[in-house]
């Protein structure tokens, strides 16, 4: 008995080492493999918010540039001295006005010989031609005087024209911009500097560089919003004329050019000013990203889509212009999918999830 005693209260503490230790252990350990499971089979909350497409991705507001609608240097073709000017800056002038009055005096002494010279071959033709004797002069001599004469007139008139050019005339109807030309100036033709420069400012043109992102948007035609902040902000409202048909090849831009009004000539050229391009309510431009939807990865930009089975999909996407609170996607996306917002690590590629259910407004709130 006193031997079984003994034995039994080994046995004791073992089965109370047992009961007490080991066996709670077990049982936490398989909570906590249960709770792993349920965790991992447990469906995770999103938020998801559908994309918006911009409208041919033209809200954006590029700079412009405004110009006169036309504008050229005015130079001479003859070379003289400047006898006297009629025209300064800020002058409004018409097409023809006499601007410059140049002092050659070579060309009056040249007109001088021509004009003799016209009178010699004239008279030596009157000669030949008055000799009636039959076989006095030849053919050749009268053919000969008389191609004397006509180059005498054509020397002739080829200088009065070369005097006509001492007057230099507008060749539209503009306002004077610049001068660099005084009363007794030598002026040639190939002097740099123009006499005058005249534009036109009854309308404006403005010259926007278009990205090469957006120049497929660009029509011709279509409508433009030009606003001045220098002017208080003005609006006015024109048309794309023109685009240059390629892109720059340095700034991968196309030059476009809007033709905008310009009442009472109120607006000077020179300006910078914001364009807004009007696409006639066309969709297709690129589409608009949450900037919390966003998930930058090793392999590049990623965007969570939900699709209709509440699976994840991460989309490569190819970013455009951020905006601050929305980013383009050029590429990857077409404007009809829900994003989920805040993307974490947890979220797995075809990962089921459920959407988070908006709370419930309280009474007097809307």
């Amino acid at each position: 008995m006193k031997r079984f005693l003994l034995f039994l209260f080994p046995l004791g503490l073992v089965a109370l080492f047992v009961f007490v230790g080991v066996l709670p252990r077990i049982r936490n350990q398989q909570e906590l493999r249960a709770d792993a499971n349920a965790e991992r089979t447990r469906e995770l909350v999103v938020n998801a918010v559908p994309l918006r497409q911009g409208i041919d991705s033209m809200g954006l507001t590029l700079p412009g540039q405004i110009r006169p609608f036309l504008e050229t240097p005015i130079r001479a073709r003859s070379q003289g001295f400047v006898r006297k000017r009629y025209g300064d800056i800020g002058q409004t002038v018409q097409r023809g006005q006499l601007l410059v009055a140049l002092d050659v005096p070579e060309i009056e002494q040249d007109i001088a010989r021509a004009r003799a010279d016209l009178q010699l071959a004239q008279a030596n033709l009157s000669r030949v031609t008055s000799v009636t004797l039959p076989g006095a002069i030849s053919r050749q001599d009268i053919d000969n005087r008389r191609a004397a004469v006509a180059v005498a007139e054509t020397n002739l008139r080829r200088l009065q024209s070369v005097r006509g050019l001492q007057e230099i005339r507008a060749p539209f109807s503009g306002i004077i911009t610049s001068r660099g030309v005084e009363v007794g100036d030598l002026i040639s033709p190939t002097s740099t500097q123009p006499m005058y420069t005249l534009a036109q400012l009854d309308q404006l043109r403005v010259l926007v560089d278009v990205p090469q992102t957006y120049y497929q948007q660009i029509k011709v035609g279509m409508s433009a919003v030009v606003r001045i902040t220098e002017l208080k902000n003005r609006v006015l409202t024109g048309k794309v004329m023109r685009t240059a048909g390629s892109l720059n090849n340095d700034s991968r831009t196309l030059l476009t050019e809007v033709v905008i009004p310009n009442p009472g000539r109120a607006i000077p050229s020179g300006l910078f000013a914001q364009v807004s391009f009007s696409p006639r309510g066309q969709r297709g431009g690129a589409v608009l990203l949450p900037a919390n939807a966003l998930k930058v990865t090793a392999k590049g930009a990623l965007a969570a889509v939900l699709a209709a089975d509440m699976k994840v999909h991460f989309q490569p996407i190819t970013l455009g212009r951020d905006y601050g609170n929305v980013i383009e996607v050029t590429t990857g996306l077409t404007g009809d999918e829900r994003v989920i917002t805040n993307p974490n690590d947890r979220l797995k590629e075809g990962m089921k999830v459920r959407l988070r259910q908006s709370a419930p407004a309280k009474p007097g709130q809307v």
